[in-house]
């Protein structure tokens, strides 16, 4: 009885280890293999507490019955994990919108010789030569190209700020598509390992594909996850389940009621819209909408400013043949602004006097010319803005404006919120940059000072006669309709603010792209250390399966020959 324990505890030795050596190849195959989670034979004595060995026995020091080698665990850190998912997710929203910007800023190609800022100046150069030498061809045909020049690069840069945000549209689709296949895939994996592991077996390859694609589905959007008793992982994507046991829900891209040129994504289960908090898709979105409108809206005030300064001055003068009131430029925004093709096929035509049969008079041009230093680059404002010398109401005139130098030029709208509280909100782009409230000052007077926090960020001064009290200074700003501060800048300022602030969003986008890998590649190297396969060490594991192997197979031939002893060496000798 004692030797049949000893050889079956010694076979069962020789399959433990046989097991550590077989894990132990398969660690070494998979040392490269992406996501593969290193795993280890747990090996745990077969105690007495099942066997047919009574209490007595055991208490007396009896052996065991040699080792269990059933499971392989992979080596895991479900914390690190999450925290590296987490960075996977900020560093996808960050790349992706950092790139898209990066893009943008060679659409304007500065500081060049051949960015807009350029050829700008050379529009600028060419009126001041026309105004110096009015009559001369050469002067003209060079204005014409420099015209023709600046208007085409501008059209240019508008039409690749328009392709750019459609190359976004579509990403957006793709985008859609891989979160689609990845939640198929989970939720196809979900049934494997449960299935796998009912059975009482460790899925832990199967388990290492499903944390890989989790880790792609946390940099394509920022998600939610949890397991189920059952090995099922369930996945949240904003208040959305995208998979749920082993069904996966299905993200629609379609066009946007909004603006059908755009592609919006939706659940098929119940076509709310698509949350995205982070991840890719977040930072697509974010550039897509958000900033390439804006730099296409500021280009566009650009092209409108440019028009409606060079044509409110051009439409007065007179050209060498007493031509007038002819717009110098044409189009209604950057998309489709150009030179006028009548003034391009016959330079004599441009107004430069003030005066019909003065072709020495150059007064025209040299105001055209003067624009280049003149704030006059505010486009789009509405009939309700306020203007310097306007009567607010009786006895109230406004009489100037100043504003915090880190302002952009544009529109802010002087709005009471909330309705009838008595504080007046400024607001740029809807969104508030500072508030004023009449009510708490002790004495309205000359002044309307809008801060943030203790910061002032601009001031109205008014000219007052009489009594002027703070319900009057709110009804002034907002009634019938809520007012517009105009903040005028002049053109070449206008397209610096554009470009510096472009340049400060990239080096922003950049920083914050560079910070968020770093993140990554610490945790990554974390993960590494935690799970990784590490050569040397499964070379040792190796050779220590491979030690006690022998040891076990020794104590099978030392068995053998006690067997032999016994029955062909022992006897009644007769």
């Amino acid at each position: 009885m004692a030797l049949s324990i000893g050889l079956d505890t010694a076979v069962k030795a020789l399959r433990a280890h046989q097991l550590a050596v077989d894990v132990a190849a398969h660690n070494i195959a998979n040392a490269q293999t992406p996501g593969f989670s290193r795993q280890r034979v747990l090996l745990r004595p077969i105690g007495l507490e099942s066997s047919a060995w009574s209490a007595r026995d055991s208490l007396l020091g009896k052996p065991g019955f040699g080792v269990d080698a059933r499971d392989v665990h992979r080596i895991r850190d479900a914390f690190m994990d999450f925290q590296a998912r987490q960075a996977l997710s900020d560093r996808g929203r960050h790349a992706a919108f950092a790139t898209p910007l990066r893009n943008a800023e060679t659409v304007f190609n500065d500081p060049s010789d051949d960015g807009l800022s350029a050829l700008l100046a050379r529009f600028w150069a060419a009126w001041h030569d026309v105004a110096n030498e009015p009559e001369s061809s050469a002067a003209r045909t060079a204005l014409v190209h420099a015209a023709q020049t600046f208007t085409i690069r501008v059209q240019a840069a508008y039409a690749d700020l328009d392709l750019q945000r459609r190359n976004l549209n579509q990403q957006v689709r793709a985008l859609a598509d891989e979160i689609n296949a990845h939640a198929r895939e989970i939720a196809s994996l979900n049934l494997q390992i449960k299935q796998v592991e009912l059975n009482g077996d460790r899925a832990n390859d199967l388990r290492d594909r499903r944390d890989l694609l989790l880790d792609k589905l946390a940099e394509l959007a920022s998600i939610q996850y949890a397991e189920s008793e059952t090995g099922e992982v369930s996945i949240y994507l904003g208040s959305h389940e995208l998979v749920v046991g082993t069904t996966a829900r299905t993200i629609i891209a379609g066009p946007d009621t909004a603006d059908p040129t755009m592609t919006k994504l939706t659940w098929q289960v119940d076509g709310f819209d698509v949350v995205a908090s982070g991840g890719r898709l977040k930072g697509v979105l974010d550039a897509r909408d958000q900033a390439l409108p804006d730099l296409m809206r500021k280009l566009d005030f650009f092209a409108i400013g440019i028009i409606n300064g060079v044509n409110t001055i051009h439409r007065q003068g007179y050209g060498l043949d007493n031509t007038t009131g002819l717009d110098f430029l044409l189009g209604t925004g950057a998309a489709d602004l150009r030179l006028n093709p009548v003034l391009a096929a016959n330079p004599h035509q441009i107004a430069t006097s003030a005066t019909a049969s003065a072709p020495g008079d150059a007064s025209i041009a040299l105001r055209i010319a003067g624009l280049e230093l003149q704030p006059n680059m505010v486009a789009g404002i509405p009939a309700t803005s306020l203007v310097t010398g306007e009567t607010l109401s009786p006895g109230v005139t406004l009489t100037g404006l100043s504003v915090a130098g880190s302002l952009q030029p544009g529109n802010y709208t002087i709005v009471e919120n909330p309705p009838a509280s008595g504080t007046l909100e400024l607001q740029y782009d809807g969104s508030p940059i500072g508030t004023y409230n009449a009510a708490a000052i002790s004495a309205p007077g000359g002044t309307i000072t809008f801060t943030n926090g203790s910061t002032v960020v601009a001031t109205l001064h008014v000219a007052v006669s009489g009594p002027y009290s703070a319900a009057q200074q709110v009804a002034d700003l907002t009634s019938p309709g809520n007012d517009t501060i105009r903040i005028e800048v002049a053109p070449g300022d206008y397209y610096g603010n554009l470009v510096a602030v472009l340049g400060a969003d990239v080096n922003r986008a950049l920083g914050m792209e560079q910070s968020s890998g770093l993140l990554v590649d610490h945790l990554d190297t974390m993960r590494q250390a935690a799970h990784g396969v590490n050569i040397d060490e499964e070379v040792t594991s190796l050779q220590a399966a491979q030690h006690a192997y022998n040891a076990a197979a020794r104590v099978i031939t030392v068995i053998d020959d006690m067997l032999d002893t016994l029955i062909n060496r022992t006897g009644v000798t007769r």
